[in-house]
């Protein structure tokens, strides 16, 4: 007997699905100084009781995520009951830039009006960047001006010696919501 081999070829149906190109992104969360530069809103020296310096900028929101901005200011300020602070927030501005000028500032709300010495000084504490703690979007602007003042104090040779507030920051921080 002889054996009977059996050769064959067997095929199969196949179909395949690809998803390509995946990909994920993170959001971002940006807030600038409009101006493009980050130099002091102030630096006075010589101010007698009832002397005013006001500077304004713009900030502007480049997230693309949307997100709470506040302010507040860095620790260590001194003397902070011999300057009052006045933060306003507006519109208007017409000169966007280092000078720090407040041409065609339009105030809206205060968001803060009180002794440099009593800002707030962190993130949690601190002043919303839009009246209500309104959200803001990719390219929102707002504008701000910020008043100094040398409070008066009556005491007599309280200021035979210059007092001084001590150098300290302004933060803008945004955080997505």
């Amino acid at each position: 007997l002889m054996g009977l081999g059996v050769f064959g070829t067997f095929a199969a149906f196949t179909a395949t699905s690809a998803n390509s190109g995946n990909q994920i992104d993170s959001g971002t969360v940006k807030v600038d100084d409009d101006s493009g530069t980050t130099t002091e809103l102030y630096d006075l020296t010589n101010q007698k009781p009832g002397d005013s310096t006001a500077a304004c900028l713009r900030i502007k929101y480049n997230g693309s995520l949307n997100a709470a901005v506040k302010l507040y200011m860095s620790a260590g300020v001194t003397n902070g009951a011999d300057y009052n602070l006045q933060v306003e927030r507006g519109s208007g501005l017409t000169t966007v830039d280092g000078t720090r000028s407040c041409a065609g500032f339009t105030s809206s709300s205060v968001a803060y009006d009180g002794d440099l010495g009593s800002f707030e000084t962190t993130y949690t504490d601190g002043y919303d960047g839009k009246a209500g703690g309104a959200a803001w979007a990719q390219n929102d602007t707002v504008d701000y001006r910020f008043t100094i003042t040398q409070n008066d104090d009556a005491t007599a040779n309280a200021h035979t010696a210059v007092t001084s507030s001590g150098p300290h920051n302004f933060t803008w921080e945004a955080r997505n919501n």
